[in-house]
Order: structure tokens, then C-alpha cells, then sequence
């Protein structure tokens, strides 16, 4: 008689939250307490690259590309002789200073305004809470204070009657989080990586000698 191999029924994959493993989830996503990225409460045998950590560390490296440029442009006013302010005029570069900010703080930063976002709905107030209040108010005020300065009273101006913005903190605090979320996924997947390589050292087939 013929022995059929019977199809084992797939396990559904769980995903739940390195900090609070209480969170089970049947789709990858964010932790609703503290935001944190869930993994498989299972370690897979062939993992793919994780998509977030390549897109994570896309926004880091472009993210700090565009914010070098815009820290030192904020700095200039500090470097003896003031350089930039022969080369163009203290309003035109801080329409540079907003173009270079916006990528960074709506694209680069776009996942932690996400997640402050689902805090705020559900009550589970974060660190990614903080951070989307703060470089979104640092952010839109220095908007205002472009486009629109003379709405500003004298004593938010500066000695030479313009009105300071904070492009520069808005940006480098993204880049900060963005690089600290890098460091953390890629620990995540070296942890991964050496329980992989511990579960590749046990045989494939175990064969049973009875005397």
C-alpha cells in the first residue's frame, strides 16, 4: 500500500513587537504602543533583505546629504567675514535653506510623522510622538517666517530685522532618528543572521540505529 505524503498546514505568520511581545499582529507594521517596526515571532530560515532597513538607510544617506549643506548655511553667520552674505542676500538663502529642508523632513521623515500620527490616535503617546511635534512645529514656523515675516513682532527679529528659522534643526533631527533607526535594524538583522546560522548547523535528517 502506497504511503501518501500528507500536506502539513501552513502556520500563519505572527509578527510582534521586540519591546512589547504582548503586540501580535498578522501583517508587518508599527508597534501601536511604541512605534517600534513588529518581526516575525518566528525566525525564518530564508529571510529576505528587510525592506525597511533599505529603505530606512535610503532616507539617511540622502537625508544627510542635503542636511550638511543646510547645517553650514544656517552656521554661516559664525564663520568670520560672513562668506555667504557676499554671495547672495539673507532671504534668498533662506529659500535655499527651506528647499534643502523639505525632502528631508517630508520624505526623509515621512515614517516617524506616521507613527507620531498613530500614537496620537491612540492614546500611546511615544518618542516618535516628540519628534514629529518637534520638527513639525520647527518645521511649518520657519515656513511662515519665510513666506510671510513681517507678521512677526520686533522681538522675534533678529539685530538686522530678520526673523530667525529652524530649518537646519528640523532637518538634522531627522537624520539623528533616521541614523539611529539604521543602527537598530541592522542589529535586529545581525541577531537574526547568527540565529540563522545556529539553526543551519542542525542536520536536515536524522536517522534512528536501533541494535
Amino acid at each position: 500500500m502506497a504511503l501518501e505524503a500528507s500536506a502539513l498546514p501552513l502556520r500563519e505568520t505572527i509578527f510582534i513587537c521586540p519591546m512589547h511581545p504582548e503586540i501580535e499582529e498578522s501583517a508587518p507594521g508599527d508597534c501601536p504602543i511604541c512605534g517600534m517596526a513588529l518581526e516575525p515571532s518566528v525566525i525564518q530560515v530564508n529571510a529576505a533583505p528587510d525592506p525597511e532597513l533599505i529603505s530606512m538607510n535610503r532616507r539617511f544617506w540622502l537625508g544627510g546629504a542635503l542636511a550638511l549643506p543646510l547645517l553650514f548655511i544656517a552656521m554661516s553667520d559664525m564663520i568670520p567675514g560672513e562668506p555667504l552674505q557676499h554671495i547672495a542676500s539673507v532671504r534668498l538663502w533662506t529659500w535655499i535653506q527651506f528647499a534643502l529642508a523639505t525632502p528631508v523632513v517630508l520624505w526623509g521623515g515621512w515614517p516617524f510623522f506616521a507613527r507620531g500620527w498613530r500614537s496620537v490616535l491612540s492614546g500611546n503617546l511615544n518618542m516618535f510622538t516628540l519628534i514629529a511635534l518637534g520638527t513639525g512645529v520647527a518645521y511649518v514656523y520657519s515656513i511662515v517666517a519665510t513666506a510671510v515675516p513681517h507678521i512677526f513682532p520686533a522681538a522675534f527679529r533678529s539685530a538686522v530685522g530678520d526673523v530667525p528659522v529652524y530649518f537646519e534643526a528640523a532637518g538634522v533631527i531627522i537624520v539623528l532618528v533616521a541614523l539611529g533607526q539604521v543602527m537598530e535594524l541592522k542589529a535586529r538583522a545581525r541577531t537574526g543572521e547568527a540565529l540563522r546560522a545556529l539553526l543551519d548547523l542542525a542536520p536536515a535528517v536524522a536517522r534512528i540505529v536501533r541494535a
